[in-house]
């Protein structure tokens, strides 16, 4: 009997959230407060941080920015690995969820793009399916001060 409260107590201690990158890529409310046309630079890094990465291009005499972020976490459950399935049906190192935003800043340092893609996966369980979801977001300007920002979304799932 004293195993089973040890295995049930070393399950517990296990059990747990395991995270990389930027968090506040999770938070509609954060990701809200960018728009395209009127968000700089400076309150993007003041939103977001430092950019896992940053590229620059120079097009006709002006300077364009391209910062990207990303984000993925997973919540482990013990018990998959203590009943050995989890080595073989979910594997390790496996994210449930990841999001990658790349955001795009005309020759004003003002943001003219923000792409956000979300991939929730779900690798299954010895007798259900594995599932794959996306949802992609992009906002795109227009030079043209009169124009409003089209929003796009693409939405996929795949089942195996």
């Amino acid at each position: 009997m004293t195993r089973w409260y040890g295995l049930v107590l070393l399950c517990l201690l296990l059990a747990g959230c395991v995270s990389t990158g930027n968090s506040d890529l999770a938070n509609d409310q954060t990701m809200a407060q960018i728009k395209v046309g009127e968000t700089t630079k400076q309150q993007v890094a003041a939103f977001l941080g430092e950019p896992a990465s940053q590229r620059t291009i120079e097009m006709g005499g002006w300077t364009r920015e391209w910062w990207s972020y990303n984000h993925a976490a997973s919540v482990i459950n013990p018990l998959d690995y203590i009943f050995l399935y989890g080595f073989f049906f979910n594997g390790i190192g496996l994210y449930d969820t990841r999001y990658d935003v790349g955001v795009f800043f005309d020759h004003q340092g003002i943001v003219s793009s923000l792409s956000r893609l979300k991939t929730d996966y779900d690798m299954g369980r010895p007798f259900s399916s594995k599932r794959v979801a996306s949802v992609a977001n992009k906002t795109m300007g227009f030079p043209e001060a009169s124009k409003a920002p089209v929003r796009y979304e693409d939405k996929a799932e795949y089942q195996y």
